[in-house]
């Protein structure tokens, strides 16, 4: 039955948003936007008729299968869909296979066997899918039945590893996306440890101080794409937006150099919106992210007139075509398709075994991301990381110990702790090593740690041992490379007054520390550490410390005091 005849009374309001929308982001390339259609609104607006392709996408959905709309609520409205129009398509723009625990014990095996019995059509690498190392990557990527597209994730001999461009056809119309990771996943993953017999590093995300290197690349595909017969051609950029990053490798400032796409889906900043962005040319391109853990589905309807309309669902109807359940998640009420919701607790009964163990008891809700979704471990000293770094530095006996911030993933409520919380808080299996290392490396670790502030970074150091202060309003003097990682400090410094122990650092004194093996080893860009000698290469991975210290070092019972910051990091006032 066809459905877009009740769409007729939001029609008006629709074009109108349009209308105004393109006015606005003509001006202002990349704010937020509300989705183009009204709550409730699902379906494209237009006769089927008229429709040459509906393209479904999501983003950074970090093993959140389950939540919000989940993997199940997009099957349902995937199978609706399908009932409408004759071609569908569906596409995930990254970072799907990391980020709560059931991808973590699998290495996102189980995730890959969601997403193909969903029907992925097409799906970009994001950096966390190079979390595991470049074995698994490339095990996952033969067992995802579409496989991966990338232009810039390359050889160190300017060879792409995966296919650059795929176009999908869409009866007579045909479709190319060229698929784009963040260059910054060279420092965000242990691919940089692969190197080959001269110690170089054996592949390249094409890196540079402008953006260039990036451009020219996804330029030459799209270009191809063209050349094979592409009637559109759409980006699919794991890059983020500058309003969440100053690199150069956001979406916006890339497309800003481009020509010939005609559409971008977007992902990486978790961010929502629906907009649009001027091309090289000045030629309005929509734009679009979903959020992240499917939170919305994106949905880009093709038009055979030439029309590309993009709406952000952020909920999915019944229809009593389908076998449905109505469930509910985050106190909202949503329907979901009865067989992916069979096939995936298929999967997760599997593990209740290993995953209901328990670990312990919290006494106060442990809190990194507040009720607006602000990511506080990013930009400030959390309890909760407090936790985390004071369990390395105690079970490695350790003067020191520093964390990055967004390894920390999750918030950790009052009540019974399983292995699966705190697989959800740590989900990356990260080895924790000691060294030691000079005071100068640890105040330049602060020093480049801190240098993004007042914006969040994963990369923000949190401590134990450790005590400092920082003026986030100062102007950073860090220099860093092509690849955002530390070079060197060239002016005055933003942190001061760091003690170790209640005592002022002495730059040439050597401590110990307790670290991850990825930060030890230039993860996040902390390449002061290059020199820092290596006491243990291998402790516990870190989720399994957290666990071993709440046991051992606390008695089962994580105490109130880890509810707030512990003020280890303080702010200086200009």
């Amino acid at each position: 039955m066809k459905k877009w005849i009740y769409l007729i009374p939001v029609i008006v309001l629709i074009l109108a948003a349009a209308i105004i929308g393109f006015v606005y982001f003509a001006k202002e390339p990349l704010k937020e936007a509300a989705p183009a259609a009204e709550e409730g609104t699902v379906y494209p607006v237009g006769d089927t008729e008229e429709v040459a392709a509906v393209i479904l996408h999501t983003n950074d959905v970090h093993v959140g299968f389950q939540d919000n709309i989940g993997y199940d609520g997009l099957a349902l409205y995937k199978k609706e869909l399908e009932s409408e129009y004759d071609h569908v398509l569906l596409i995930d723009a990254g970072d799907a296979i990391q980020g709560a625990a059931l991808g973590a014990v699998s290495q996102g095996a189980e995730i890959i066997k969601m997403m193909n019995r969903l029907g992925y059509d097409l799906a970009v690498p994001g950096n966390h899918e190079f979390d595991f190392g470049f074995d698994v990557l490339d095990a996952r990527a033969k067992e995802l039945s579409c496989g991966y597209t990338c232009a810039n994730f390359c050889t160190s001999d300017g060879e792409p590893v995966f296919t650059p461009f795929k176009i999908l056809e869409a009866g007579d119309v045909k479709i190319g996306f060229v698929g784009a990771v963040t260059p910054d996943t060279f420092t965000k993953t242990a691919i940089k440890d692969v190197k080959n017999e001269d110690g170089e590093p054996t592949y390249d995300f094409l890196a540079d101080e402008t953006g260039d290197r990036l451009s020219e690349a996804l330029q030459k595909r799209i270009n191809e794409a063209r050349e094979n017969g592409a009637d559109y051609v759409i980006l699919i950029t794991h890059l983020g937006s500058s309003t969440k990053n100053d690199s150069p490798f956001t979406s916006d400032r890339i497309v800003g150099k481009l020509t010939g796409i005609d559409a971008v889906i977007d992902a990486h900043s978790h961010e929502t919106y629906s907009t649009t962005v001027p091309d090289k040319d000045g030629k309005i391109i929509p734009i679009a992210q979903t959020g992240t853990k499917m939170q919305n589905i994106g949905q880009m309807t093709i038009y055979k007139d030439g029309r590309i309309e993009e709406t952000l669902v952020d909920s999915v109807p019944s229809d009593p075509d389908f076998a449905f359940e109505s469930v509910t998640r985050k106190n909202k009420e949503i329907v979901v398709d009865t067989e992916m919701k069979q096939f995936i607790d298929g999967i997760t009964e599997s593990y209740l075994p290993l995953m209901e163990g328990k670990v312990g008891n919290n006494s106060v809700d442990l809190i990194i991301k507040d009720e607006n979704n602000t990511e506080l471990n990013r930009v400030e000293e959390n309890g909760l990381c407090d936790l985390v770094a004071d369990a390395y530095r105690d079970l490695c006996g350790t003067q020191t110990s520093l964390i990055c911030g967004g390894s920390v993933r999750t918030n950790l409520y009052a009540g019974e702790i399983t292995y699966q919380d705190v697989l959800d808080i740590l989900p990356y299996f990260n080895e924790v090593v000691t060294a030691k290392v000079s005071g100068q490396m640890l105040v330049d670790a602060l020093e480049f740690g801190t240098s993004f502030l007042p914006k969040a970074s994963g990369g923000f150091p949190q401590v134990s041992g450790i005590t400092y202060k920082v003026n986030k309003e100062m102007q950073s003097s860090v220099r860093v490379n092509e690849k955002n990682q530390f070079v060197s400090i060239d002016g005055e410094r933003r942190v001061s007054d760091v003690k170790i122990d209640g005592k002022d650092v002495d730059p040439d004194e050597m401590y110990t520390l307790a670290i991850t093996q990825y930060l030890l080893t230039g993860g996040d860009g902390y390449t002061m550490f290059a020199d820092a000698e290596l006491l243990t290469d291998t402790m516990l991975v870190d989720n399994e410390m957290l666990i071993k210290y709440i046991d051992e070092n606390l008695g089962g019972i994580i105490p109130e005091k880890y509810a707030k910051p512990d003020g280890r990091i303080t702010w200086v006032t200009p």
